[in-house]
């Protein structure tokens, strides 16, 4: 079965084998090939200066953790195990008594060799690598596998690139955005005035003419005119020379690398999964009329996935026509926010490039230049590719070392860029986006100390709305005495009320009550049932220095109670009253509470027990 411009699935024929990973007669050279590309690299180990038994379990070792059903896709990953294992072979090979074989590796040389290896970050990483190969080797000694396993090295800890800042971002995106419209302008010309010279409505001889013969050539076979000895012909050299003619028709490398770099802006996936992503896609029902789809799937694999969550499917979505009407203002070159609208621009604008070089990739360039190891026509973008629009557009490379007046690109920053922003997972878990992207980045551990400040002050309010209870000072109880109703006044009590405070006809044990039959949070009428302790911050309390003496015993005997009772108990009951009471006190002088403590009378001292016994609650 197949999708809308998909292949049909079949099996291999019956004759099929599967590639050999190691001769027979070369036990010490394996094959591996790489799943996207399909290019095979040999691997030698008989170059090891390790006995030849070692040698060849290296290579069974090396083809067992590299085959089909690893994650190991790409020939760069093989490589690093490749160096990886010849540097423990060297290293056994210095030992006093080399083994011969798997058989005799014991737990000493493998704890030798990762506390040799495990003090650097580079030592560190090729521990972790050989962990990494001989995890699961069946050929490993149990002892010997045990102790590789035992401890991981410490590894320094990853440092996430930091993001853009608003003013970085769109330097990158505008100028990748111009590329790709330049891009798109001069392709689309030069495919009209290629179907105007077929078409026969150029005038003879003029050089629309002359230009619209020298891409039928190259549309038709892919090369230029050229003299029977190899050279370009005059007529393309008079038309501006290879790439002049190439160009009106295929992408730049530079090009491609810059709709790779927008699609990543734009989606926020990986340089290496969208560098990757077929021309092949799925598109469901599109809109009513002629209307494209609003969405297609493209298939895309990350090999870090592990083999069997590696493939996954990312839906390309358009921009809605009203959101794109206001961003862009019906121009269409702004179309290019989507990344869907990108994705077809680029499947449009590699068709040439993709039918003439037997492309299966979206991202398909031609380069007149061709070196050894190189093609014309070239078929995703690599790093290089990266590199070199960078400098061609003024932005420096991350290695420059000086501080550079424009910001360096990096295909890590772009990801964390647009993950920062949206704050969505993008081909990964919820986990993985908040420990590996944001609790690392500098910029949202900045935005989290705002947002937890915030947050704390807002508590802090919280806590000072339910402060302790009002206190009224000994110079304020004698400006009562003095002047009861400018007293009341300034308290906001009634005048009779505040004498009634004052003479103590309201007290309860630790304040005084405004109003024992208007509790917090209860109707009007209903009798306060509330523990004592609780008139500490109470609204309705009022703390006068007669209290004070009870007030320092109740303070000294939770000071007490917190040695004998479990702290998280302890905390939650008593620590907020103590906290309170220590908050009256404060706002009495140092002589006021010496004198209260002489003052203290053994029924005082009996109130206090009872009250912390739960005698004086209602039950």
């Amino acid at each position: 079965m197949s999708g809308r411009g998909g292949h049909v699935a079949s099996v291999p024929g019956g004759g099929w084998q599967p590639v050999e990973r190691i001769e027979a007669s070369q036990p010490t050279l394996v094959r591996f090939v790489a799943e996207r590309t399909g290019s095979q690299k040999l691997f030698d180990f008989s170059s090891f200066p390790v006995p030849a038994g070692l040698q060849r379990w290296f290579a069974r070792a090396f083809a067992r953790r590299t085959g089909p059903r690893s994650g190991v896709k790409a020939t760069g990953c093989a490589d690093n195990y490749f160096a990886t294992l010849r540097a423990f072979a060297r290293w056994l090979a210095g030992a006093d008594r080399p083994p011969s074989g798997p058989q005799e590796l014991t737990a000493a040389h493998m704890t030798a060799f990762r506390l040799r290896h495990g003090a650097t970050p580079a030592g560190a990483e090729l521990v972790v690598q050989l962990r990494s190969v001989l995890r699961a080797d069946p050929e490993l000694p149990e002892p010997a596998r045990k102790a590789l396993l035992a401890r991981p090295p410490r590894r320094a800890r990853a440092v996430r690139p930091a993001a853009y800042d608003e003013c970085e971002w769109p330097l990158i995106t505008t100028a990748l955005h111009a590329d790709v419209r330049r891009a798109r302008d001069r392709i689309r010309a030069g495919r009209r005035l290629l179907a105007d010279y077929r078409a026969e409505r150029l005038p003879a001889g003029s050089a629309e003419a002359r230009l619209g013969s020298l891409l039928e050539v190259f549309d038709s076979t892919g090369d230029i005119p050229r003299y029977a000895n190899g050279p370009m012909t005059v007529r393309v050299s008079r038309a501006g020379g290879v790439a002049a003619v190439t160009s009106m028709l295929c992408l730049t490398l530079q090009e491609m690398a810059a709709f790779c770099l927008l699609l990543c802006a734009l989606t926020g996936e990986n340089f290496s999964t969208v560098a990757a992503w077929p021309a092949v896609h799925y598109q469901p029902a599109g809109r009513t009329g002629d209307a494209p789809p609003p969405v297609v799937l493209v298939e895309q694999a990350k090999a870090r996935r592990g083999p069997e969550r590696e493939h996954m499917v990312v839906a390309l979505e358009d921009v809605p026509p009203s959101l794109g009407d206001l961003l862009d203002g019906g121009d269409e070159g702004g179309q290019l926010r989507s990344p869907l609208a990108v994705y077809r621009l680029l499947i449009e604008l590699t068709g040439t490039s993709r039918r003439l070089g037997g492309h299966r990739l979206a991202h398909s360039a031609y380069t007149p230049k061709r070196s050894t190891s190189s093609h014309h026509w070239v078929e995703g973008v690599a790093p290089g590719h990266v590199w070199s629009w960078a400098h061609s557009h003024g932005f420096p490379s991350s290695g420059d070392g000086q501080e550079p007046p424009r910001p360096s690109v990096e295909v890590r920053r772009l990801r964390q860029t647009v993950i920062e922003r949206d704050r969505r997972p993008v081909s990964h878990t919820p986990t993985t986006m908040n420990d590996r992207y944001l609790a690392t980045s500098p910029n949202v551990q900045a935005e989290s100390r705002v947002v937890v400040g915030d947050a704390l002050r807002d508590e802090l309010g919280k806590a000072r709305a339910q402060q302790a209870a009002q206190v009224l000072t000994s110079a304020f109880v004698a400006e009562a005495d003095r002047d009861l109703d400018g007293a009341a006044e300034r308290a906001g009590l009634a005048p009779a009320l505040l004498a009634g405070l004052v003479d103590g006809d309201h007290d309860t044990v630790l304040a005084a009550c405004t109003g024992h039959r208007a509790p917090p949070g209860g109707q009007a009428g209903q009798l306060c049932t509330a523990s004592f302790l609780g008139c500490s911050d109470c609204p309705n309390a009022r703390a006068l220095p007669r209290h004070l003496p009870v007030q320092l015993l109740m303070a000294d005997r939770l000071t007490e109670l917190g040695a004998h009772l479990d702290p998280a108990v302890w905390r939650a009951r008593y620590g907020p009253r103590l906290g309170q009471l220590q908050e009256i006190l404060g706002q009495h002088t140092a002589a006021e509470r010496a004198k209260a403590r002489e003052a203290t009378t053994p029924e005082q001292v009996a109130l206090v027990d009872d009250v912390l016994a739960g005698r004086w609650d209602l039950r």
